[in-house]
């Protein structure tokens, strides 16, 4: 009896300090996956496009921005997915001479008029940009790993100690108000969706921290090539053409990953990079040898090593789109049980107290 007292009591606190951390990963999380789409909706003037013909392939929109900005120098070109194709490119870049590797500024592209949009820096990506850098707590440093961690793994002592509770009333729920059993009924199935999106939230988090004390992303090792000072445009006096290397490095992953982002071949490294995903957010990462044209190497995960383990299937998992689009509706489904459990909590909370102090 006293056990099942106390347990009740750290699955109601839990639930209450908790509340404000779940909604906002839940609401931040919802956001960032279907970001094209708010962006379009929030914005129809900087990202709404009209698909009506064949985007633009690398080589052309190396050449427009030419005409268009000679002095923006291309980072890297995000892709919308096959379902958003009428949401703008956005090509990431700087106007630093002295740092082609520079990011800081966004530039929102017509892939069909061959257009710009807007441009803007990092923060002026609004309430969608802002909302999905803060899903992932990476803009706080390695504090917010352990922000992460302890919120994580205290969100699921509280969902265990949900479930055990169902367990342990069933014999008498019956006999409960209509909105306890909703409050039981909807909290068991949060506790399970709230258990696998903490535990890969924590290790997404953490791989991604380990990950860049060991130096293994592909992308951030491309950043870090200091192309032009090398000299290593004397020695390369032609590049590949673009669309030649986006050819080459589609013909060495299966079909179903789709491109979703790239960088070019030039002054700051020596080679193209070019990010695929397919519909279970599984990715590859193809580098292209910008004077050959020959494959540089293939990618599990965006990783130059262990990529093809556990770090393959951590955003398949946590996004749910390890199950497909099904997987992906069910994980907003989910998140709106969630939410609906941590209400009838608070309603049923807040009603003990009227009558207590009645």
């Amino acid at each position: 009896m006293v056990k099942g007292k106390t347990i009740k009591v750290i699955h109601r606190w839990l639930a209450f300090i908790l509340g404000l951390f779940i909604v906002f990963q839940i609401t931040s999380g919802s956001i960032a996956q279907e970001s094209r789409l708010l962006m379009q909706w929030s914005n129809p003037d900087h990202y709404k496009v009209e698909s009506n013909r064949e985007p633009a392939g690398p080589t052309e929109i190396k050449e427009r921005m030419r005409e268009l900005e000679p002095e923006f120098n291309i980072a890297h070109v995000m892709v919308p997915p096959p379902n958003r194709e009428s949401t703008a490119y956005i090509l990431m870049g700087g106007r630093n001479p002295e740092n082609l590797h520079e990011s800081s500024l966004f530039v929102n592209y017509d892939q069909y008029k061959q257009k710009i949009l807007d441009e803007h820096p990092l923060a002026g990506s609004g309430w969608i940009g802002t909302m999905t850098v803060l899903h992932r707590w990476i803009v706080f440093g390695e504090a917010g790993f352990y922000v992460v961690l302890i919120l994580g793994l205290a969100t699921v002592l509280m969902s265990i100690s949900g479930i055990y509770l169902f367990y342990r009333t069933r014999a008498t729920a019956k006999h409960l108000p209509v909105i306890n059993r909703l409050h039981r009924s909807l909290g068991f199935v949060a506790s399970f969706f709230l258990i696998v999106t903490s535990l890969s939230g924590i290790a997404m988090s953490y791989v991604h921290w380990q990950d860049r004390d060991d130096n293994l992303s592909v992308f951030a090792n491309m950043m870090k090539t200091d192309h032009m000072e090398a000299g290593h445009m004397h020695i390369m006096p032609s590049i590949v053409d673009p669309d030649s290397a986006l050819i080459k490095a589609r013909s060495v992953i299966p079909e179903r990953f789709h491109l979703s982002a790239y960088s070019y071949a030039g002054d700051h490294s020596p080679n193209y990079w070019f990010a695929f995903f397919d519909q279970q957010m599984f990715r590859q990462d193809v580098v292209i040898e910008g004077s050959s044209g020959g494959v540089v190497g293939i990618y599990a995960a965006g990783k130059t090593s262990k990529g093809d383990g556990v770090r393959n299937y951590l955003l398949p998992i946590h996004s749910g789109k390890y199950f497909g689009s099904i997987g992906g509706f069910l994980m907003s489904f989910f998140g709106f049980i969630v939410i609906l459990w941590l209400l009838s909590g608070f309603v049923i909370y807040f009603n003990k107290k009227k009558k207590l102090t009645n």
